[in-house]
C-alpha cells in the first residue's frame, strides 16, 4: 500500500516579512516506507545546505510518494529526498534496489553527494529520467560493495561511481584463505566536500584499488591453519566534478601482514575544516598509519594472553604536515566492540569527538563506562590536541550481555554538543530499541539528558538546524527542521508580479536583492523590473528600502 508523505506547516516563512528578529519557524515532513526494525536505518543522515534547503534520506520497502513523485521499491530501497527552505517538497530520487544511504552532504554550489552500500544490481534515480545502473559483486547477495553518487541542486545526477574489494592474491593463492559470506567488503561511511574535492572515509577487507591509488589488504594468520580477514580503514579524495582522481588521505591497518597477535585497526571517522583533515581512529595491537606520504608504526599494549589496549588516536592533516596524539586506556581482556568513533565536529578553537567507548576513556581514564557501554564527547583544542572537557552519559542502561548504547549523530551549537543515539537489547535471539538517548554534553561538567523521540539524522547550519526522527512502533520518519527569520521586523510587503524568474513593478523602483544572511547580491536603479535567473536555487529578499518581499527560486 503507498505510503504518502505528509507536510504540516508549523508557522511556515512569511512572504510578507512581517515576522519578528527572534522568531523561529518550524516545518515537518512525514514519511513511512517500511514495516519494520530490521528494515530501518537507524543512522539516516540529514544535510542542510547553504540556501536553507534540506536532504533528509531512508530506506523504503514499500511505494511512497514524496511531494509529487512516487517511488517504487526493489527489495530495500534508498531515498534522498529534497525539502525548500519554506518545507515544500522540491524532489525525490530513489536507488531502487538493495542499497543503503550512509552519508549525504553539499558544496558552496548546493550541488548535493551521496555515499553508500550495496549488492546485485541498482538502479541509481535521477529527476530527468536518466538514471544509471550500478553492480556489485558477482554472485553476492550481502552489501559488499560501495557507490558515492552526485547530483545539482535540481536533483539531476551528474555521476555516479562504485568500488569493489578484491581478495588479496597472497592470502588467496596461499591455500588457507576461506573467506566467510560477505568477504572483501568496502564500506563508505561518511563524506565531506572542501575545494572541490570530496573526502570520504571507509573501512574494508580485501584489497582495494581506486584509479592510481591502492590499499592492501590484511590477513590474520590462525595458528597456520587459516587467514582471517582484518578490517583496515582510511580517508581518500575525489574529483568533486568527475568523482575521478582517487588519491589517499590517510590508511590504517596491521603493521605487520600474516601475523596471529594484533588485531590493529577498529574504526575511524573523520571532518575538514578550512583545508585541515581531522580524524580519529580507534586501534589495538601493532598499526601502520599511512599519510602524507610518511609511514609511522604505532605500537599499543597487547599480550599473547589475549589483553589489548584499545587507544584512540587523533591526527590532522594539512598538505605535509601531520601532528597525531595517542590517548591511552588500560589494557583488558574484555570485548571492546563499542569503542566507536560516531563523528568529529570543529568550531573555532575545538575539535569534538563523539562516539561510545567500553571500560575507561582514553580521553580521561578516571571516566568509566555503566553497564554495557556509554556515549561520549571529548573536546580538544584543535591547534594542541589538548583535552579541554570530557562528558559521558552514565547510564545504567541494563546488563551488558544484553544491553549497549549506540551512537546515531551529532550537533555542536555555541560550544554546547547535542548527541542522539538509542539504548539496544539483543537477548534471545531478538533485538529492540528500549529507549532514545539525547545527551547535552558541555564543559560545565554535567550531560543534560532530554530523550524524546529516536533520532536517526540531525544537521545544524548556522542558526538552522534538522532532526530526523522514527517512531519505533510505526517507524513512520519525520523530518523537523526550525529556521530563524531574516531579521526584519515589521516590513511592509514589496508589491510585485512574477513571471517565471522576474519581479515586476507598477512604477520604476530601486531594488536590491538579499541573502538570508542579509548579504547585498544585486541591485538595480529605477527600474520596472528584475530577474534572478543567475542566482542559485534558494530564499531571497527583494527590498526597495521601505517594504520587502521574501522569494524563492
Amino acid at each position: 500500500m503507498k505510503k504518502t508523505l505528509l507536510i504540516a506547516s508549523l508557522g511556515l516563512l512569511s512572504l510578507s516579512l512581517q515576522t519578528q528578529a527572534e522568531e523561529v519557524n518550524t516545518w515537518t515532513a512525514k514519511i513511512t516506507g517500511v514495516t519494520s526494525l530490521e528494515d530501518l536505518y537507524l543512522q539516516a543522515p540529514v544535510c542542510i545546505d547553504n540556501a536553507g534547503s534540506t536532504y533528509t534520506t531512508g530506506q523504503f520497502t514499500e511505494a511512497i510518494t514524496i511531494g509529487s513523485t512516487t517511488l517504487e521499491p526493489v527489495a530495500n530501497s534508498a531515498y534522498l529526498a529534497k525539502y525548500n527552505a519554506d518545507g515544500t517538497s522540491a524532489w525525490a530520487i530513489g536507488l531502487s534496489g538493495a542499497a543503503t544511504i550512509t552519508s549525504v552532504t553539499t558544496d558552496e554550489s548546493n550541488n548535493v553527494y551521496i555515499a553508500g552500500t550495496f549488492a546485485d544490481v541498482v538502479k541509481v534515480g535521477s529527476t530527468d529520467g536518466k538514471t544509471q545502473e550500478i553492480k556489485g559483486a558477482e554472485n553476492e547477495t550481502n552489501k559488499t560493495a560501495s557507490f558515492i553518487a552526485s547530483y545539482n541542486a535540481n536533483g539531476e545526477l551528474q555521476a555516479v561511481r562504485t568500488f569493489l574489494a578484491q581478495t588479496n592474491e597472497d592470502a588467496a593463492n596461499s591455500g588457507l584463505y576461506f573467506p566467510d559470506n560477505g568477504y572483501p567488503y568496502i564500506t563508505i561511511k561518511h563524506l565531506e566536500v572542501s575545494n572541490g574535492k570530496i573526502y570520504a572515509s571507509a573501512t574494508h577487507t580485501g584489497d582495494v584499488s581506486i584509479d592510481d591509488m591502492k590499499w592492501n589488504g590484511m590477513y590474520l594468520n590462525v595458528f597456520d591453519f587459516m587467514y582471517s580477514d582484518l578490517e583496515s580503514g582510511g580517508i581518500f579524495t575525489l574529483n568533486a566534478t568527475d568523482l575521478k582522481g582517487a588519491a589517499s588521505v590517510a590508511h590504517i591497518g596491521v603493521a605487520e601482514q600474516f601475523q596471529y597477535t594484533q588485531m590493529g585497526f577498529e574504526n575511524l571517522n573523520f571532518t575538514v575544516d578550512n583545508g585541515t583533515v581531522y580524524l580519529c581512529f580507534v586501534a589495538n595491537g601493532k598499526v601502520k598509519y599511512d599519510t602524507a606520504g610518511k609511514s609511522e608504526e604505532i605500537t599499543l599494549t597487547y599480550d599473547d594472553m589475549g589483553s589489548f589496549e584499545h587507544a584512540y588516536i587523533v591526527s590532522s592533516i594539512k598538505d605535509a604536515t601531520v601532528n597525531t596524539k595517542a590517548f591511552h586506556a588500560p589494557a583488558h581482556m574484555e570485548s571492546a566492540a563499542y569503542n566507536r568513533i560516531g563523528a568529529l565536529k570543529t568550531d573555532d578553537k575545538n575539535l569534538y569527538i563523539g562516539g561510545t567507548f567500553f571500560q575507561q576513556l582514553a580521553f580521561n581514564n578516571e571516566q568509566t563506562h555503566t553497564d554495557g557501554t556509554d556515549l561520549f564527547v571529548a573536546a580538544l583544542n584543535k591547534e594542541t590536541f589538548e583535552l579541554q572537557w570530557s562528558n559521558v552519559s552514565g547510564l545504567s542502561e541494563g546488563d551488558g550481555k544484553y544491553f549497549s548504547e549506540n551512537f546515531n549523530t551529532m550537533t555542536v551549537n555555541n560550544g554546547v554538543v547535542s548527541v542522539y543515539g538509542y539504548v539496544l537489547q539483543d537477548q534471545n535471539n531478538e533485538k529492540k530499541i528500549t529507549s532514545p538517548l539525547e545527551y547535552s554534553f558541555s564543559n560545565n561538567g554535567a550531560a543534560n539528558e532530554n530523550a524524546t523521540v529516536l533520532i536517526t539524522g540531525a544537521d545544524r547550519k548556522g542558526e538552522t538546524s534538522a532532526l530526523r526522527s522514527v517512531d519505533t512502533e510505526s517507524y513512520e520518519a519525520t523530518l523537523s527542521v526550525s529556521a530563524p527569520t531574516t531579521g526584519i521586523q515589521n516590513v511592509p510587503a514589496l508589491e510585485t508580479q512574477r513571471v517565471g524568474n522576474t519581479f515586476f513593478f507598477d512604477q520604476a523602483t530601486d531594488v536590491q536583492v538579499y541573502d538570508l544572511q542579509g548579504r547585498l547580491l544585486k541591485q538595480a536603479q529605477k527600474v520596472t523590473s528584475v530577474n534572478i535567473d543567475n542566482l542559485q536555487q534558494g530564499i531571497y529578499v527583494l527590498s526597495d528600502g521601505k517594504a520587502s518581499v521574501k522569494v524563492q527560486k
